[in-house]
């Protein structure tokens, strides 16, 4: 039995011929998904856009690995790499064959929205359902509409605005009907689930919390002891990290004037902001025009794993102010790692946060909460280190290899009964 997982984070050419280079965080999944896919009597087939030189930018991680697929229980389908619609439409014939002979080989196909500017998901659903495979779709982190509505108010020209709203609205039609008529819908985001309520169905429709927590990432009842001492330790300034995409929409410069805020009422702050992005260095000025150069360190990209974790063991808050409802793989990993949350309200993690009491939210935008809630935390050491426990008492309940395997065993549910009557659909688009 095989299952197909169709993803639009790409890999990159290997060395060497059957090696391929891989994102660190992304390997890490695939091997989790591997291990539970095969625990429930299948195999993976991995098919993904295949790139000259992987670009760290698209690879979903910090880092990139070089490796041989079946080293780490999957085989692999090299798709053509598309990022435009001139790219996309003259790669489209090959990669309407390649996914046709990897469905044909498969028994579950697993797909979503990723892919710009055309989803690989909705390239490959008709295929499928022609095939008479089951399907699965998935909302992986990001209730993806935000983002997508966003780019499309800030496109230049009326007209180009006008079609790009137009083709949101297309595409969230399309997601709706493909949440109707999955045999399973799998999300990782509260926010999709409110929005296709209507087609949501319990039973067929599973929701779980996003995680990229394994065994090897949770604190010790130990090391939780010694990170709750230091948490503690009023006499040192609170030291704040944001870590990721140094983005927009990732909003470290509200950190930044929050920050600046809070220190002019008292606070005693330093803040390290880890990750590169596009918008990195109008945070270093702005860092320098709010004349906090001497508490902010920008530490750029540090490799994930014990490398990241190191840095994060020397701080004593993640702040994370996503301003879409992407959620943040630094939510759990953080309440992995024993470290409290100040963060922007987020649909997608909300509830998470806010029932297990690992950490403080705020209204999405308001630098004035934010400000607030840095000098609360400054003040009340206690809070963080109760926190901290609550926190990493939820992460070891929401291990990745544990929601693999709980996805893994609903799709092997899915071969045990005969596939659903599909009309035969051709592969548009």
């Amino acid at each position: 039995m095989n299952y197909l997982l169709l993803n639009h984070v790409p890999f990159g050419r290997g060395a060497s011929a059957g090696t391929f280079a891989v994102g660190d965080m992304w390997l890490e999944d695939l091997r989790a998904q591997a291990k539970a896919i095969r625990g429930a009597g299948m195999s993976l087939i991995v098919a993904t856009p295949l790139m000259d030189s992987l670009d760290l930018k698209a690879s979903g991680s910090f880092n990139a690995i070089e490796i041989r697929p079946q080293d780490h229980g999957f085989d692999y389908v090299p798709l053509p790499f598309y990022l435009s619609l001139k790219q996309f439409i003259r790669a489209r014939g090959e990669l309407v064959a390649r996914m046709t002979d990897a469905i044909g080989r498969a028994d579950v196909v697993h797909c979503g929205y990723g892919g710009h500017p055309v989803a690989l998901g909705k390239v490959a659903w008709p295929i499928a359902g022609g095939l008479k495979k089951k399907r699965i779709w998935i909302f992986d982190g990001a209730d993806p509409f935000p983002r997508l509505e966003l780019e499309a108010r800030q496109a230049k020209g009326a007209l180009k605005r006008f079609v790009k709203k137009i083709a949101v609205g297309r595409f969230e039609k399309f997601c709706l009907g493909a949440v109707a008529e999955a045999d399973l819908v799998f999300a990782h985001n509260a926010a999709v689930v409110e929005r296709f309520r209507d087609a949501w169905e319990p039973g067929r429709c599973h929701q779980f919390d996003r995680s990229f927590v394994n065994d090897a990432n949770l604190l010790s009842d130990a090391e939780l002891a010694e990170r709750q001492q230091r948490l503690l330790d009023a006499e040192q300034p609170l030291r704040l990290v944001a870590a990721g995409r140094q983005i927009a929409i990732k909003a470290t410069d509200h950190v930044l004037r929050a920050m600046r805020v809070a220190i002019d009422r008292g606070a005693r702050l330093k803040l390290n902001v880890m990750g590169d992005g596009d918008e990195l260095e109008s945070f270093k000025r702005l860092a320098a025009e709010l004349k906090l150069s001497d508490v902010v360190r920008f530490a750029g990209t540090v490799p994930y794993g014990a490398p990241l974790f190191d840095a994060w063991s020397r701080s004593h808050v993640m702040v994370i102010t996503n301003l879409t409802a992407e959620i943040s793989r630094n939510v759990l990993l953080s309440m992995a790692r024993g470290l409290p949350l100040v963060m922007y309200g987020n649909p997608g993690t909300d509830a998470l946060v806010r029932d297990s009491g690992a950490g403080t939210i705020v209204r999405t935008g308001d630098e004035a909460a934010l400000a607030d809630a840095l000098l609360r935390a400054d003040r009340d050491r206690a809070a963080l280190a109760e926190q901290a426990a609550r926190g990493l008492a939820l992460a070891r309940k929401n291990t990745l290899d544990a929601t693999h395997r709980k996805r893994a065993e609903l799709a092997s549910r899915l071969l045990a009964s005969p596939p659903a009557a599909t009309p035969a659909a051709a592969a548009t688009v």
